[in-house]
């Protein structure tokens, strides 16, 4: 059953961007836009949408309003939303969270983060994860909003 399971998470994801791709968050230490530091375990959710970004990236840019969607949808109910921009420096990024309207944490990447991430070599990148820690779900590329939808209403509605 669990090699079952492994095996639907791979197929959802293309592992030919990943160093490897991982099957549970590790907690990962970053700067945060505000220049203050924190980590994954102080800002998740009970069910947390990690989405790995850039201000120069057009298919980030076009998920946008979906997160927002989102994160107005599931907020209340232990959804959270982490972002990681991948700009090159925090002064960019934080710029473009200001110009975007982004309300969620957003961290600057490192290479210890990107690590722990599996490392892929493309963006956007979203990793859906459980309360446990565990990613449910890995897209790359733009996501399906539907089936997203459908996924966070699953396990925010599991938690009760």
């Amino acid at each position: 059953m669990l090699l079952l399971a492994f095996a639907a998470l791979f197929s959802a994801c293309d592992q030919g961007y990943f160093q490897a791709a991982p099957t549970k968050i590790q907690d990962f230490r970053g700067k945060l836009l505000d220049g203050t530091i924190s980590t994954y375990q102080a800002e998740k959710g009970t069910v947390t949408l990690i989405a790995l970004t850039a201000s120069w990236c057009p298919g980030c840019r076009a998920e946008l309003p979906l997160l927002k969607q989102l994160d107005s949808e599931f907020a209340d109910r232990g959804f959270k939303i982490l972002m990681v921009n991948e700009d090159d420096s925090p002064r960019i990024a934080a710029k473009y969270n200001k110009a975007a309207k982004i309300p969620w944490t957003t961290f600057h990447w490192n290479y210890d983060m990107m690590n722990k991430l599996g490392n892929p070599g493309v963006i956007p990148v979203t990793y859906l994860v459980n309360a446990q820690d565990s990613i449910v779900k890995i897209n790359v590329g733009e996501f399906d909003e539907k089936q997203m939808r459908k996924l966070i209403g699953k396990l925010v509605d599991s938690r009760k």
